[in-house]
């Protein structure tokens, strides 16, 4: 048996390790009792007593404790997950899936209130405890048999690729499209296109424009004006392209593209998230402005609007993200990706603000008719990093996952502290 054939066997490094070491005793130990070895072999998963829980820990789990559950560490948290590993660790220090999994069902099963509103029910909690078992794993290193297990197969030339680190992301990067000889659109040539992009601009000039022939236009030129965006600056797609600074276009083509109505997400899905967002966020000063402002609303139709534009403001505080990456107040956007820019606030105030624009790479992204208010405004903020495929700058991505996923509601991987957050609320 050798180290191939034993991957064949074994997918993952780590049964292979408990495996070939196993293997190793049976050669040299012919005389072995068959006690003896199944104490070398894998530690195989068997039922045992409950969980043991320190008393103030199982007050807590009684009491239902919302400490269990804040997205942060804290006393109850860091007790449950050590309860958890002591019990686990005197079976094995590498549990399985399975025994991972099975300890979470029956934590749920006797505390059915830790069970998580997304994902699985445990994936947070999960994550917690697997990390642990990492943190307490690594003393280990100095026994002979960890270390050169370690050294083995943490050569870069063994066991799983690693991705390099050489390389490192754009903050404003855009995605580019694979090279094509023929990226026009069905029954379209470069003759037809240029007369297409001709309409539209002279259309997006008037000051009354036809919107259904622009919005034709703009469905015989997808695949173009795809293409186009992947290659040129901001400044070029806006020249080419003018009828993409208003709200109404940007909300189509991502409506064409996800099959989602991106506004209305927001005034659905995030307004029943707002008031848990804004009772969860720290308590900073721009919090407490904002909660006096919401005070003042003199009807219930107004505040419901203004809790989820305080909501919007507060989100990135709760990932401890830069608030200035989502938008700014009285002043230019810092950096090159997209922003919110808030005119005219009183006395700093955002929930006061006269006007509101979205700018990137110093380009003003929309035209303001009036009528551009926080929560729609962060709609074309998300709809422009999906149409001009710019990569969501590392200070925000927490923030823009959380909006991903749970606002927007769509498909796709959602980091474990997002959850957290989530299942807070």
């Amino acid at each position: 048996m050798t180290e191939r054939m034993s991957e064949r066997l074994f997918p993952k490094i780590k049964e292979q390790i408990k495996f070939m070491s196993a293997l190793e005793d049976l050669k040299s130990h012919h005389d072995i009792s068959e006690h003896e070895i199944s104490q070398t072999t894998l530690v195989v998963p068997h039922s045992s007593t409950a969980v043991r829980y320190p008393p103030f820990l199982m007050s807590a789990l009684e009491k239902e404790d919302p400490q269990l559950k804040a997205p942060t560490k804290n006393k109850f948290k860091n007790a449950l997950i050590q309860a958890l590993f002591d019990h686990l660790s005197q079976k094995t220090m590498y549990p399985s899936h399975t025994q991972y999994v099975d300890l979470m069902r029956s934590v749920l099963m006797s505390f059915p209130f830790l069970r998580e509103k997304y994902g699985s029910g445990f994936d947070a909690l999960l994550e917690s405890l697997r990390n642990k078992f990492k943190k307490e794993r690594k003393p280990l290193v100095h026994l002979d048999e960890v270390a050169r297990m370690k050294e083995k197969y943490s050569s870069s030339i063994a066991g799983c690729k690693r991705a390099s680190t050489n390389d490192e992301e754009p903050v404003c990067s855009k995605t580019k499209m694979p090279a094509s000889d023929n990226f026009e659109d069905d029954g379209e040539d470069e003759h037809s296109i240029a007369q297409h992009v001709k309409c539209m601009q002279m259309e997006s000039r008037k000051l009354r424009p036809n919107l259904d022939l622009i919005r034709q236009r703009l469905k015989r030129t997808k695949k173009y004006r795809a293409e186009y965006i992947s290659q040129h600056s901001t400044k070029e797609v806006l020249c080419q392209f003018p009828c993409l600074r208003r709200p109404i276009f940007l909300l189509e083509e991502m409506n064409n593209s996800t099959h989602i109505d991106i506004d209305k997400c927001v005034l659905s899905n995030l307004r029943k998230l707002s008031p848990q967002l804004v009772e969860k966020a720290p308590n900073t000063d721009l919090k407490q402005m904002l909660k006096r402002t919401l005070a003042l609303c003199e009807t219930e139709v107004e505040r419901n609007g203004q809790m989820v534009n305080a909501a919007i403001l507060l989100l990135p505080s709760l990932f401890k993200e830069k608030e200035s990456a989502l938008y700014v107040i009285n002043q230019d956007p810092p950096h090159p990706t997209p922003a919110i820019v808030l005119k005219d606030c009183e006395n700093g105030n955002p929930l006061t603000s006269g006007s509101i624009s979205i700018r990137m790479d110093g380009e003003d992204m929309v035209e303001d008719d009036g009528g551009i208010d926080i929560s729609l405004a962060v709609s074309l903020l998300y709809s422009m990093y999906q149409i001009y495929n710019v990569a969501y700058p590392k200070y925000l991505r927490k923030t823009m996952a959380f909006l991903e996923a749970f606002v927007f509601k769509r498909s796709g991987p959602v980091p474990i502290c997002v959850k957290r957050v989530y299942n807070s609320l």
